[in-house]
């Protein structure tokens, strides 16, 4: 993508009242339970971002709180005609910064097992791969399931997580 064009992408928050508009959006990249999901979710979530692209709705991302300084990367979406254009790494490079600024110490995502763009594009960014068991040794085994409820991560998902500043284990 040519500097001209990274500009032209602006990324902003999305009330509640025109969230619907976001749809098409959603029914391009996902189907079955994820479509589904991802419409509601889109609906209830407290922070949605979209991407502008010459004033036309080019993707979007979905980012939830945890809790104990946690976040969550829901889901990101770009529509296809916009697809290769760099707009997913943009929404993620904001989701990073959002949570950074929020003070938290890690992000998570979850990613179908069979989504490799997404997985590279989120291990571009500094994401790995982690297990429920290493959620359990960190968190203990209860709070790791807490965690996973909240994410609504299933059998048949990575869980991606990056690390924004250390962790309070480690002072």
């Amino acid at each position: 993508m040519s500097a001209k064009e990274d500009s032209a992408i602006q990324i902003k928050d999305v009330p509640s009242n025109e969230r619907g508009e976001l749809f098409p959006i959603l029914e391009e990249s996902f189907e079955g339970w994820y479509l589904r999901h991802s419409k509601h979710t889109l609906m209830d979530s407290e922070v949605v971002r979209e991407a502008i692209v010459n004033e036309e709705r080019a993707g979007l991302v979905i980012l939830k709180d945890l809790g104990t300084k946690l976040g969550y990367v829901y889901y990101i979406a770009v529509g296809r005609k916009f697809r290769g254009k760099g707009i997913g790494g943009k929404l993620l490079d904001n989701s990073i910064s959002y949570f950074f600024d929020k003070g938290m110490q890690e992000v998570y995502a979850s990613i179908e097992e069979d989504n490799e763009d997404s997985e590279r594009l989120f291990e571009s960014r500094n994401f790995r791969k982690t297990s429920r068991a290493e959620l359990a040794k960190k968190y203990g085994t209860i709070n790791s399931f807490v965690l996973l409820r909240k994410m609504v991560a299933v059998p048949g998902e990575h869980i991606m997580v990056r690390q924004l500043s250390p962790s309070l284990d480690s002072k």
